[in-house]
């Protein structure tokens, strides 16, 4: 029988461990993305012989993220009978492709689905440090004209004297369109995440325009991949997010022990969609919603 345990904060050392021994390139694989979002998406886990499983709300349903660790097949076979055990239906969430083939191997007559929303944006870490060829002409351009209308910027490591700051920044920042109900839970939980920076464990960094704060990206690397989990940057100064995306990869990524960045989903916002797209991904990792069926 499974037991799950709502997360906390005190679970991410546990979290890492597991994430840095089974590492994957998409965000729901990281315990930043993990922990932030834990109360949005109700996030409980359990582990069983070594492997372990996470169970979120999802569109209104309760469902199971793929399991990560030494026995998948055992695992699923939990997750099967704790579904049977309480009358629910097993919902499997965030199943890219790789897994998909195993779940579907496992249970040929399940139904899966794939929503373009909450695909991850994977980058080639090379191409999006140095921004070379025509394609990247326009953030490039951004970026030259950043340095120079503010010749006087900074771009330094998150330190525990600029938190107060980065907290009120956060709380007056303002998007550049209308968002809904999750957009302003994402600035809470960047209060939070801030306000227990080292427990996070995180690497974060701060652009500064004549001293004063003008963004800030907070990330973490496992494996070969760094996660940006949060970029904020003022917009009425030009060029700020291109500036502040190339000096974040600049500071944290560019040994060659990185090979690729995850920016995340769009969650549907077209604006950040053509963003994103505008940075030229090598994938969309797609992730399914699979309604697991026996026969």
């Amino acid at each position: 029988m499974l037991n799950f345990k709502k997360i906390e904060m005190n679970d991410i050392p546990t979290l890492k461990a597991y994430y840095s021994a089974y590492p994957a390139r998409q965000c729901d694989r990281s315990a930043g993305a993990t922990v932030m979002w834990r109360d949005y998406f109700e996030n409980q886990y359990a582990i069983i012989d070594g492997t372990i499983i996470f169970s979120s709300k999802f569109k209104g349903e309760l469902c199971f993220a793929y399991p990560i660790g030494r026995n998948i097949d055992g695992a699923l076979d939990a997750i099967e009978e704790h579904c049977k055990e309480n009358n629910i239906p097993m919902i499997l969430c965030s199943v890219n492709k790789n897994e998909l083939t195993n779940v579907l191997n496992k249970y040929p007559c399940s139904n899966a689905d794939a929503d373009r929303d909450w695909f991850d944006y994977l980058y080639d870490k090379d191409a999006l440090l140095n921004l070379i060829g025509r394609k990247y002409a326009t953030p490039r351009n951004h970026i030259n004209k950043f340095r120079k209308l503010y010749s006087d910027w900074t771009f330094e490591a998150i330190v525990p004297d600029i938190i107060p700051e980065l907290i009120e920044f956060t709380k007056n920042f303002t998007f550049n369109s209308e968002k809904d109900e999750s957009a302003n839970l994402e600035l809470q939980m960047c209060c939070e995440v801030l306000e227990n920076y080292e427990t996070y464990g995180m690497l974060g960094a701060v652009l500064k325009v004549n001293g004063n704060v003008i963004g800030y990206s907070i990330g973490e690397i496992i494996g070969d991949t760094l996660f940006c989990h949060i970029e904020k940057a003022d917009i009425s100064y030009a060029g700020a997010y291109q500036m502040l995306t190339n000096q974040y990869l600049r500071m944290y990524a560019s040994g060659d022990y990185v090979k690729y960045v995850n920016r995340e989903e769009d969650c549907g916002d077209e604006g950040l969609r053509k963003s994103k797209l505008s940075y030229h991904p090598v994938e969309l990792i797609e992730k399914n919603t699979v309604i697991v069926r026996k026969d």
